[in-house]
This record gives C-alpha cells, sequence and structure tokens, in this order.
C-alpha cells in the first residue's frame, strides 16, 4: 500500500505520460541534470505552444527549455518558458502576443481560483484561509513585510521602556498582528453603503470614561475597555453611549474624530509615530486625545498625538502608564 499523496501521485502520473514524447527533458530528468519540477514546467510550455508549431520546431523549443532549466529555478523557468517560443519563431511581435496570451489564461484561471473562508472560533478569534492571484497575493505579502519589518522603536524600544522582552518574534503572530493592523487602515469611504463597514459599539458612560468593563458590538462579540477606547479613535467604530438607564445619550463622530486638515496639520509637526523611538510612519498612525475626549478633552491639534497600531493600543493599555517629554514624545512604564 502506498502512502503517496493522491494529489501528488496524480501529478506524477500526469508528468510520466508528458514526458513520452518529450525525449530531450525525459533523458535530462533521468540523468539528474533537471528536477522533476523543471520538467513539468517543459511539458507544460510544450502543450502550451502554438497549434502552428511543427515537431521539429518543438525539439528545438524543448531542448531550449532544457538547457535553461539547467541554470534556473523552476520559479524562473516558469517564466521564462512564456517567452519559449522565441527558440522558433524571429518575429518578437508573435512571441509578444503568445507571452500576453498565456499570461491571460493565467490570470483567467487564477481569478476563477479565489477564495476567502471565514470562520468564527468561539473563543475570541477567527480563522480564514484565502486563496488570491499571484500579483494581489505578492502585493500583500509586500505590504505585510513592510509593516514586520524590525523597527527599532515600535519593537525595542517598547521593550526597553517597559524593562521585559516581550515574545515578538513569532513571525506568524506577527504577520497576523500586521494583518489586523492592514484591516483597521483600509479605507471604506467608497463602500456603499459605509453603515456596512462600520461597528457599532453599545457602551456605558462609565466605560467610555475610563471603567474597566467590557462593551458589546452589533456582531455579537465583546470588546476590553481598553480597546473600545482605542478604537473610538478611529472612524472604524461608532460609540452608542447609554446611561445608567440603558438609554442612549451620545451616538455619532463629528466632535470625536479629528478632520482631515488637521491630520495634515499635525503631519507638518510628526513624520513618526509619538512614542518614544518608534519609526513608524506618521501616515500609518492614529490620532490620539491626550486628554481623553471621553472625559472632556477638546478635539483640537493641542490635544492630538500620532500613535502607531502597537503604541495606540499601550496607551489605552491600563497596565500601563505614560508621560509626555520635554520633546514632545511619549514615554511607557509598566505600572507596579
Amino acid at each position: 500500500m502506498t502512502r503517496t499523496d493522491p494529489v501528488v501521485a496524480q501529478r506524477q502520473v500526469g508528468l510520466a505520460q508528458g514526458l513520452e514524447q518529450r525525449t530531450a527533458a525525459q533523458a535530462a530528468l533521468a540523468s539528474g541534470v533537471i528536477s522533476a519540477e523543471h520538467a513539468a514546467v517543459i511539458v507544460a510550455a510544450d502543450r502550451q505552444l502554438p497549434t502552428g508549431v511543427t515537431a521539429s520546431q518543438r525539439e528545438v523549443v524543448e531542448q531550449s527549455l532544457v538547457e535553461k532549466a539547467q541554470e534556473l529555478s523552476p520559479a524562473m523557468l516558469r517564466r521564462a518558458a512564456r517567452r519559449a517560443l522565441e527558440a522558433v519563431e524571429p518575429d518578437v511581435s508573435v512571441v509578444d502576443a503568445h507571452e500576453n496570451e498565456l499570461v491571460v489564461n493565467e490570470e483567467d484561471r487564477a481569478r476563477s481560483k479565489t477564495r476567502l473562508t471565514l470562520h468564527e472560533n468561539g473563543d475570541g478569534t477567527v480563522t480564514g484561509h484565502f486563496t488570491v492571484p499571484s500579483a494581489q497575493g505578492m502585493l500583500l505579502k509586500k505590504i505585510i513585510d513592510t509593516i514586520t519589518a524590525p523597527r527599532r522603536g515600535r519593537l525595542g524600544a517598547a521593550q526597553a521602556q517597559v524593562g521585559e522582552r516581550e515574545c515578538r518574534t513569532d513571525w506568524d503572530r506577527a504577520r497576523g498582528e500586521a494583518l489586523v493592523e492592514l484591516i483597521e487602515h483600509l479605507p471604506v469611504d467608497h463602500l456603499h453603503p459605509r453603515s456596512a463597514a462600520t461597528v457599532v459599539i453599545t457602551l456605558s458612560e462609565d466605560v467610555l470614561r475610563g471603567a474597566l468593563r467590557a462593551a458589546g458590538l452589533d456582531t455579537g462579540e465583546m470588546l476590553s475597555a481598553g480597546e473600545v477606547r482605542r478604537l473610538a479613535c478611529t472612524a472604524h467604530l461608532i460609540p452608542v453611549v447609554l446611561n445608567g438607564k440603558g438609554n442612549p445619550v451620545d451616538l455619532g463622530r463629528s466632535a470625536r474624530l479629528f478632520s482631515e486638515a488637521q491630520r495634515v496639520a499635525l503631519g507638518l509637526v510628526h513624520q513618526t509615530c509619538a512614542a518614544d523611538g518608534c519609526d513608524r510612519p506618521y501616515a500609518w498612525c492614529e490620532l490620539h486625545h491626550l486628554h481623553e475626549w471621553a472625559l472632556g478633552g477638546r478635539t483640537d491639534l493641542a490635544n492630538a498625538v500620532p500613535l502607531c497600531h502597537f503604541h495606540h493600543q499601550r496607551i489605552h493599555d491600563h497596565r500601563y502608564q505614560h508621560t509626555r517629554t520635554r520633546s514632545g514624545s511619549i514615554l511607557f512604564t509598566r505600572r507596579t
């Protein structure tokens, strides 16, 4: 009984059948000068050649790809194989058109495979799985890599301030946190209706003013008091404040949020997050009320400070206290 994965076994059978009429690739694979992945690319490239290509021309194309396979990785060979026709076609425009047709077909197949699934785990998390076209996938990877790039302030300085080594070397977790940060910064202004992309939260006045009690979202989930106050600084959450009798006493965001003009003006003063030593770009920062809006703080420039996602969470974490230095930066220390 074989323990080979059915998908792998099917792929191996397909490769063996594809190599039957491709002697150059078959010999190269048998001698070990190319890998099975290389051979699969060569077989696929031959199948994608225009119908007008003769048998002798196909042999020339195959030999050309075998030679390239000995120098290129499978991924690089796959890209080169899109222009395999140039081995027998002198007209560059014909080669270009064929390559473009292959790319269009690849894009169509990629779009047809695009999927996203989300599953609530019942423990405060959601697990997701997605498949997207390579271009968008690589774009997402670049964005995540940029967000998770080591930064002396966001990680090191924060650790030095609190006098402890926080576990932030787990890159799976770091990428997950980067995705959370990305989601919270996605623009939703163009969505219709906009309210569909905005979370409504109900909370009592004392929670907004500093009480340590969880609050409920309109999705049925719960958030901690600190996370509620942090998100209340952004445009992605509308707080419905209830009085002691459970009646709404405030709903809205106009007086709560800093205007775009204020954000631009503050950007002339701050180039990065205001946390001491943090170099997270200002464009990715959230504006925080130094004197909290819920406690009567005004929504004006004198009361505004830009904080990155990490430090905005920290400033609303009751386990830490913060002070403003003479330079205007924010210094965090752990409460004892």
